[in-house]
């Protein structure tokens, strides 16, 4: 607070009486300014206030508001727009419906090349044609054995895969057997309760 406001503030307090005071206010426009938003203060704090109060800050809002930058409202994204919005969640599902499937295929394909039976080719015997004693042909008892092993574990996986196909359509047979037992129950009491009950005329 500069000297000459401090004086100001003294001089409306009562404290004290300066010329220099009387003076600035009848010739600085400023002082005599907030001469007047001092007694404005106080009669607001003292409840004193008049209902006739009268004054224009119109001019001081359009002056700060010259030097305000203009607020512009952002402009909607694409994101925003009502068709994308309704198209997203639909994209969304496909493609996820498309990951899917993608998934499926690739485990049928890999099921089916793993469990497919090697395609065994004739032995090729060397031409007999030439001193006796020569080449002898040689014996596929071991390959034998290897393809063999891999034909039982074939074998035993499709026992129990049929295995489980069979439990799957008897439990299917068994439910809709229950539900076609309470659901002839059901009509079968409904057909005793109209029997009981005398028709009304």
């Amino acid at each position: 607070m500069t000297q000459q406001q401090e004086k100001l503030s003294a001089f409306l307090d009562g404290e004290g009486h300066d010329s220099d005071v009387i003076n600035g206010l009848t010739s600085d426009a400023e002082l005599a300014d907030k001469w007047k938003r001092y007694h404005l203060i106080r009669d607001c704090m003292r409840n004193e206030m008049t209902s006739d109060l009268n004054f224009d800050i119109s001019a001081q809002v359009a002056s700060k508001l010259e030097g305000e930058l203009p607020m512009v409202a952002p402009k909607p994204s694409w994101k925003e727009l009502p068709v994308v919005a309704s198209v997203i969640p639909l994209v969304k599902q496909s493609g996820q419906l498309a990951v899917a499937a993608c998934v499926t295929a690739v485990m049928i394909f890999s099921y089916q090349s793993y469990n497919q039976p090697e395609e065994s080719q004739p032995f090729l015997t060397a031409p007999t044609n030439g001193p006796l004693g020569g080449l002898a042909p040689v014996s596929l008892s071991s390959s034998n054995g290897v393809n063999r092993d891999d034909m039982a574990r074939l074998l035993e996986q499709q026992r129990q895969i049929n295995a489980l196909i069979e439990d799957h359509q008897r439990q299917i047979r068994l439910k809709n057997a229950g539900n076609a037992e309470s659901n002839q129950a059901n009509t079968t009491e409904g057909d005793e309760l109209s029997e009981q009950t005398p028709p009304q005329k």
